[in-house]
């Protein structure tokens, strides 16, 4: 019952800060800016996260990252940087959004491509995906379909996989 009065909650925040949102397809080899957001769930998931973090990164493009650890804390092995910054569920109000400043910059930022390499449901990435200012959101969980521009079907957690779907299917929408 609690959790459906949360969701409710949730939802009517996020129809209220749903900003009205310029959809452009942009190739991501293309994009400038790239915003990650993720579920950190292990070391594992850190490590091949961030390895496609730096690799973007190496390729030009200005990457942020912020991953949500389902977890009452960050563990040691999230290391925030400048552009990467992670946060869990002590850092959420009641109704499950993020009360954290650097989420607030995330939402804020206007990136080329969002890339939401999450595979299951979470309220705080729903709150993020929803209002963020993202120009192109792409991803793989099928329970934000709708909130996508571009879904990806790929099997769960198997992220070089999905980034490789992202760029060919990009490039192909952006006429390239």
């Amino acid at each position: 019952m609690f959790d459906k009065i949360k969701k409710y909650f949730l939802k009517k925040h996020i129809a209220a800060k749903k900003p009205d949102k310029h959809r452009e397809v942009c190739a991501l080899e293309k994009a400038n800016s790239v915003g990650i957001i993720c579920e950190i769930t292990d070391e594992d998931s850190y490590k091949s996260i961030f390895r496609i973090f730096t690799q973007l990164q190496q390729s030009g493009k200005m990457v942020h990252l912020i991953g949500y650890i389902d977890e009452k804390y960050v563990p040691f092995y999230c290391l925030q940087q400048l552009s990467a910054d992670y946060f869990c569920q002590k850092q959420l109000t009641w109704c499950g959004e993020p009360n954290v400043v650097q989420v607030q910059d995330f939402i804020n930022r206007d990136f080329d491509i969002l890339l939401d390499f999450n595979y299951r449901y979470h309220a705080p990435v729903e709150d993020i995906l929803s209002i963020a200012a993202a120009r192109f959101v792409i991803g793989s969980c099928a329970d934000y379909q709708d909130i996508y521009d571009l879904f990806i079907q790929t099997e769960n957690g198997n992220y070089i996989q999905f980034l490789n779907s992202a760029f060919k299917y990009t490039q192909k929408l952006a006429g390239k």
